[in-house]
């Protein structure tokens, strides 16, 4: 680390973190681990979820509870706190320089570390949607909030939009997320139950509705009756798992394996044994780190078109973007892929190299220079 750095301490406050897994939890887990890297003190800032704790919890500090909600069609936490007080002493222990806040005005964590710091706060927003009726109705809680925030990251263009509709009077900046290149690699070795010369597709996420599994199922169903030597690989679960398992009976599709919740440490295998990797998402999807760990590992992609998915993927270059909720363009083109192992090869390699140009030190690099500047823009004035 630069001795001569502004900083030295930083947090980052998340509603959402290990044990439990997801997108804002990997970018949280990278960025420390690459802080850490460079000299960093740095400390998580999070809630207390399910009685399992993280392989990092001694750079973890928890408070409150963490409590499932819904929202933009999908399962959200908040941190209810009951001592409050403990954020101040948490505050002064530590003395952050800086505190990096994900998803900042989700309740009720980082609303009450951002009243209380006296650091520099920045934050990054992931979401990406059309409406959002906190944000339109809650204007007397996070205006002040928002006026707090020194510096504001959005993962995406998308991301950024989605909260400028609202708050549209201060710049944000674009750094995207991540992947980790040396997990997520063709180099990994393919799982030898799937390496038996049938050709494997594969959805990895929430089974949810959000996601849009059952699209990729009912044109799954289609292309099995004219290409007998494909199948379907299921990693996730999710409250629509019942119903999409009851569907596949009803309708005898046969060659769908719902493999549940995977390791971090097996995730990279599947990617490994996929011939082509899809994600029917319908909405919602900001960035996409899914469709990363895809390119990385070399796979041709089909995702959907939606705003999220096209800030990643660029059609007929590394994947192939079909219409959302459309289940004859999910077909043509996963039958282009499936065809075609040259086209696969070809967007498996362009993403690969797209895929370089996201790695978690560069990401990390980008964030600290972020802080950098702001910290140089607040000295000006």
């Amino acid at each position: 680390m630069n001795k001569t750095s502004a900083f030295k301490k930083i947090a980052i406050v998340t509603p959402y973190y290990y044990p439990l897994y997801g997108g804002v939890q990997e970018y949280v887990y990278h960025l420390k681990e690459e802080y850490k890297k460079l000299g960093y003190y740095v400390r998580v800032i999070t809630g207390n979820f399910i009685k399992e704790r993280s392989n990092d919890e001694k750079d973890v500090i928890r408070i409150g509870r963490g409590l499932p909600f819904m929202i933009n069609g999908s399962t959200g936490r908040i941190i209810m706190l009951r001592k409050a007080d403990r954020v101040g002493d948490i505050l002064e222990k530590h003395k952050f320089d800086v505190i990096h806040y994900q998803e900042p005005f989700v309740p009720f964590l980082s609303h009450a570390i951002i009243r209380n710091s006296s650091a520099l706060n920045i934050a990054t927003f992931h979401a990406s949607f059309d409406k959002n009726a906190f944000y339109k109705y809650g204007g007397s809680v996070l205006k002040p909030l928002w006026k707090k925030i020194h510096g504001r990251i959005a993962v995406s263009p998308s991301a950024k939009a989605s909260i400028t509709k609202y708050f549209s009077d201060r710049h944000v900046e674009i750094i995207p997320n991540g992947v980790d290149i040396k997990r997520f690699s063709p180099a990994n070795k393919p799982l030898e139950k799937y390496s038996d010369g049938k050709l494997n597709i594969l959805f990895t996420g929430r089974i949810e509705k959000r996601k849009g599994l059952i699209y990729l199922i009912q044109a799954y169903k289609l292309l099995k009756k004219k290409y007998p030597g494909i199948r379907l690989i299921v990693v996730g679960r999710g409250p629509l798992l019942t119903n999409h398992r009851k569907y596949i009976i009803k309708h005898r599709i046969r060659g769908v394996h719902f493999e549940g919740f995977v390791s971090q440490q097996m995730l990279p295998r599947y990617f490994a044994s996929a011939d082509i990797f899809c994600s029917p998402a319908l909405f919602g999807e900001s960035f996409g780190i899914v469709l990363l760990e895809a390119m990385a590992s070399g796979k041709p992609i089909v995702a959907s078109g939606i705003s999220g998915y096209r800030d990643v993927v660029d059609n007929n270059i590394n994947g192939l973007l079909s219409a959302p909720k459309d289940i004859h363009s999910l077909y043509e083109k996963l039958e282009s892929l499936i065809v075609d192992i040259k086209l696969r090869q070809k967007l498996g390699k362009n993403g690969l190299a797209k895929a370089r140009n996201f790695t978690w030190k560069k990401i990390a690099a980008a964030n600290l220079d972020f802080y950098r500047k702001i910290i140089h823009e607040r000295k000006k004035v």
